[in-house]
């Protein structure tokens, strides 16, 4: 087997600005030749998860046209409540267009899924030097099979989900990450979640909004204990309402919460790590609020 090489693809874009790239950004980024193209695998042998890369990675990308010096480098670190789902962008997008004329801006290309993939893959990420990471796992990991209640693969209980938070936390401070935040998980909408409106059968995951609850409780002890700061999407979303939200399937985000969680990302980012005053753009008004 090969070893994983780290690649960063750095988008170019000439004259243009990558903020006029919406569709680019928000869609997955694959590549055919054998050094750079990332597949997953889930097996279960004995009872544990292990994730196979045989040779491939996530892949690092830049949004930033050119890596403009003495900004800050950004990573933003999420399942797919930060990415494009179907029709709707995700928060990432948003935050990236509030962020993009002061900071140096990356985001993983694929869904990173649960805490498990996250601690398998961090050092990976963490090549690109990011001076903030903006990071959440947990819709994932609290997922269970909708019939049998049978924990798959990437489930994690609490404190395994703790455990993996921990082991992430240390490594990015022992890469020299000077920003760490975390973000909570956002609400699940149970009575849409359970069955597919447009068939009326099971889906092919179950969530509770009460596992959301808890498992955001169990990260913020691991948060309080690290001194990591808490966006909290969570209490943005039920404070602005669940169902201007989301989507029908109960968990992703519709346009409207994807615009309202970029606009808080982007302000906690810029006020946890301002920019460099030479670099710093006319302040604008972000809604939102922190904890």
């Amino acid at each position: 087997m090969q070893p994983v090489i780290p690649v960063a693809v750095r988008l170019e874009t000439g004259g243009g600005r990558v903020a006029d790239l919406p569709d680019d950004f928000a869609a997955p980024l694959y590549f055919s030749n054998r050094s750079t193209v990332e597949t997953k695998r889930l097996r279960t042998v004995g009872g544990r998860t292990e994730f196979e890369r045989d040779r491939q990675m996530k892949i690092l990308r830049w949004l930033s046209d050119r890596e403009r010096p003495g900004r800050p480098r950004v990573l933003l670190i999420g399942d797919s409540i930060r990415m494009r789902q179907a029709d709707t962008t995700g928060y990432g997008l948003h935050a990236y267009r509030a962020l993009v004329n002061d900071y140096n801006l990356s985001h993983i290309s694929h869904n990173t899924e649960n805490s498990g993939l996250v601690r398998e893959l961090i050092d990976d990420w963490l090549q690109c030097a990011p001076d903030v990471v903006h990071y959440n796992a947990g819709l994932h990991d609290l997922s269970r099979h909708p019939r049998t209640d049978v924990l798959p693969p990437w489930h994690h209980p609490v404190d395994r989900y703790q455990d993996n938070l921990r082991f992430v936390i240390g490594r990015m401070r022992e890469h020299g990450v000077r920003t760490i935040v975390w973000a909570s998980s956002t609400p699940v909408h149970d009575g849409w979640h359970d069955v597919d409106v447009r068939t009326g059968r099971p889906r092919g995951v179950r969530r509770k909004n009460a596992d959301v609850i808890r498992y955001n409780a169990a990260a913020a002890e691991v948060m309080a204990a690290e001194g990591v700061p808490i966006n909290d999407l969570y209490a943005r979303v039920m404070n602005e309402g669940v169902e201007r939200c989301l989507v029908p399937d109960g968990v992703h985000l519709s346009h409207h919460g994807s615009a309202v969680l970029g606009a808080q990302v982007a302000e906690t980012i810029t006020r946890l790590h301002p920019p460099r005053p030479e670099h710093a753009a006319t302040p604008g008004k972000h809604d939102g609020s922190t904890t």
